[in-house]
């Protein structure tokens, strides 16, 4: 079985028949497998959006492809990743970006899952290849990453809270003004520019700021 198969389109009905009609025995190995390389494969989906994404802007790829809004050849990189990939094209963004920074030949770029390969953008070009940091970033999540890094190499790092959402309508408004930053404001090249510019927004507005202080000083 291609773990990367089911990735890309889902177990097929096919696969599900096969499964079912083997001895236990080999459908649990076949089973087990599959789990195993789709754990690893989580890791790699970053990183490899990224290097994908690199070399399609390296030699600028997308001017094969037709845009079907004008029926002419895509004319940037940044409408043919909103056409081929509508719901991951700020993702890619993203990963192009770490790719780049890091390096299409870092040590074991591949291996290492997205939150790691985030921080190690923010090491020192001097620590970040050292072997020991790779095979931490490989190895550790990212708390522990953080941690052994701060105190075994002297850096600086932090590591992010994530923002829950929770129902879809919702998650769908927020999406939303994040492109809308990303697109408008200068300077913002990532999801969290984008998150900070919303948040800035929000916090500059001097009626919010009144209203917020007199809120805190009635629940005191």
């Amino acid at each position: 079985m291609n773990p990367f198969g089911v990735i890309s389109h889902g177990i097929s009905t096919s696969v599900v028949t096969q499964l079912k009609s083997m001895p236990p025995a080999q459908a649990a190995e076949e089973l087990r497998v599959m789990l195993h390389d789709l754990d690893e494969a989580e890791d790699r989906v970053f990183a490899s959006r990224g290097m994908a994404c690199m070399m399609i802007e390296e030699r600028e790829l997308w001017q094969y492809f037709e845009d079907p809004d004008v029926g002419e050849s895509f004319k940037s990189m940044d409408r043919f990743l909103k056409w081929v990939a509508p719901k991951s094209w700020s993702y890619c963004r993203d990963a192009m970006r770490v790719v780049k920074e890091l390096g299409a030949d870092f040590p074991d770029l591949l291996r290492i899952r997205r939150c790691n390969l985030e921080q190690l953008k923010k090491v020192s070009t001097k620590v970040r290849r050292n072997p020991a940091v790779i095979e931490a970033a490989r190895t550790l999540p990212e708390k522990a990453f953080v941690e052994k890094v701060n105190r075994e190499f002297e850096q600086h790092l932090e590591i992010k809270s994530p923002v829950v959402m929770a129902p879809a309508g919702d998650v769908a408004e927020f999406n939303a003004a994040i492109e809308m930053a990303l697109a408008i404001e200068d300077g913002c090249e990532t999801r969290a520019d984008a998150l900070k510019a919303v948040g800035l927004h929000y916090l500059s507005d001097p009626g919010n700021v009144a209203l917020w202080e007199r809120r805190k000083e009635e629940s005191a």
